[in-house]
């Protein structure tokens, strides 16, 4: 979109575009016919029992047996000749994602040749996927979130170290023009499940663990059905969520050919295109950040705001523009890579169940995969996830161990990137990572006053860890792509 003036004040330099938001809308129109009409067919041609089946999309209420039975064998999941007898759709505790659903599938098998029908064993798997909706397409193509499954398929996936980073993925599709996306993967949560249980007096192996649940899990706090006293320390955990971060970002520290796969999040805004999406999200953030304000200074939302952290916000707010985020990334002394682009705890399992390997970190919800500077994913989960009396005394700790691991790997040399500079980038990333996405959750439907006033806190004590800086020190930078907040 054209700019009409030089002030750096987003809002007046990028008016809404009505056109621009019709024809997306009518794209997503487009989309929902052709999967009425694809699910119409579907139904028409296949049985879910008999047959060689289909593979699941969007709105499906239930799974192909036939198609199950030759996915998992192919995976070398269940035995050749093994008979799956159901696939039961589970509901998934303690999902808190704010798109798409997730459920979890129980599979259950007999062994080739088996007599028994009571001699039964069990897969457990997860699927993700968009919602069967014009909406929800809209979206999706508006966001990209598409890009998670299409991320899983390719060959930056398949050759990610560490090779225990992702789930075992069973079968993709996305569609970023059509705005929908499935992906059915293990359920981490459930490995080993039958090893563990018969060997249960083994205490060396335990069950898989979400991360979050170390760090007390926010607001949430963690189920009674947690063995606090199995979890790792916090800042033993943190060290590994860093190392681990160190080696999938030293595959690709300053990757060129990075720039060539267009479906992830930011290459687009590395080549100066993707503007009107940026621009939108922005302005979304902006508005939402004022009703914030609103909400609380009316006394109907308990939520108190430091005089610090409004002004840190505003100025963010005000200065934001298109140039400004160009100038930053054409900057050759910021370093890039690979990065998940959503990295907080919540985002992560502790396998904790192998009988000869150490415990590892898997990762899942890849829906922001993107090109990024490394310490923006390493803030972020400071700041969603670490108590505040652990990141002030162990951050800059965790840090340090983060870029000597780099430097092991040989991704830079210390005098290319200093640990100052990725100390200032680490303080930096962080809290642009939450700008705006703070802005957004500040006066988000269903969100409540306690969470958005610990994110609050947490902003607020990572933003004092940085001492005095620049005024313009932190900058709207990346966002989630949004739909305009006005639509006229």
């Amino acid at each position: 979109m054209a700019s009409t003036t030089t002030t750096t004040t987003l809002i007046t330099t990028t008016p809404y575009s009505p056109l621009t938001f019709r024809l997306l809308s009518l794209q997503s129109a487009v989309a929902q016919a052709y999967a009425n009409a694809r699910q119409f067919f579907l139904a028409t041609l296949y049985s879910s029992t008999t047959g060689s089946g289909h593979a699941p999309y969007p709105g499906d209420t239930e799974m192909s047996i036939p198609w199950l039975t030759a996915t998992l064998q192919a995976k070398g999941s269940i035995p050749h000749g093994a008979t799956v007898t159901s696939a039961d759709f589970l509901g998934l505790d303690g999902n808190r994602g704010l798109a798409g659903v997730m459920t979890r599938i129980l599979v259950t098998y007999t062994l080739p040749g088996s007599k028994d029908k009571n001699d039964t064993h069990q897969v457990h798997l997860i699927m993700k996927r968009s919602t069967d909706s014009r909406s929800s397409r809209l979206a999706n193509i508006i966001s990209g979130s598409s890009r998670e499954v299409i991320f899983y398929g390719s060959d930056v996936a398949k050759s990610l170290l560490p090779s225990t980073l992702l789930p075992k993925i069973y079968y993709t599709h996305g569609s970023i023009w059509l705005g929908e996306y499935v992906v059915v993967m293990e359920d981490i949560k459930k490995r080993r499940t039958e090893e563990l249980a018969q060997g249960a007096n083994n205490s060396s192996r335990k069950p898989p663990v979400d991360v979050n649940f170390v760090f007390g899990n926010q607001i949430w706090g963690v189920p009674d059905s947690i063995d606090r006293a199995s979890l790792p320390p916090s800042a033993d955990m943190l060290d590994q969520m860093f190392l681990t971060a160190a080696d999938m970002h030293a595959q690709h520290w300053n990757d060129q050919s990075l720039f060539k796969l267009d479906w992830l999040k930011s290459t687009g805004w590395y080549k100066g295109s993707n503007r009107v999406g940026w621009e939108w999200a922005v302005q979304a953030g902006d508005v939402a950040w004022k009703k914030g304000k609103a909400m609380s200074a009316s006394g109907k939302f308990d939520v108190k705001y430091s005089d610090k952290f409004v002004k840190v916000m505003d100025n963010a707010f005000k200065r934001a523009s298109w140039e400004r985020l160009q100038k930053r990334l054409q900057d050759k002394t910021m370093p890039f890579t690979l990065t998940h682009g959503d990295f907080h705890a919540a985002n992560m399992i502790l396998d904790r169940s192998s009988a000869t390997e150490a415990s590892s970190i898997c990762m899942f919800d890849w829906s922001e995969v993107c090109i990024w500077e490394p310490t923006t994913d390493l803030g972020q989960t400071i700041i969603s996830d670490v108590p505040v009396a652990v990141f002030k005394t162990h951050a800059q700790t965790a840090l340090k161990k983060y870029w000597d691991r780099l430097i092991e790997l040989g991704a830079f040399k210390p005098e290319a990137y200093p640990f100052e500079s990725c100390w200032k980038s680490f303080l930096r990333g962080g809290i642009e990572k939450w700008l705006w996405t703070f802005g957004i959750l500040c006066s988000y439907p269903g969100m409540p006053a306690n969470a958005v006033q610990y994110f609050h806190d947490q902003m607020l004590a990572f933003i004092e860890l940085a001492g005095d800086v620049e005024e313009d020190f932190y900058e709207i930078t990346t966002v989630v792509c949004f739909a305009p907040p006005t639509r006229t």
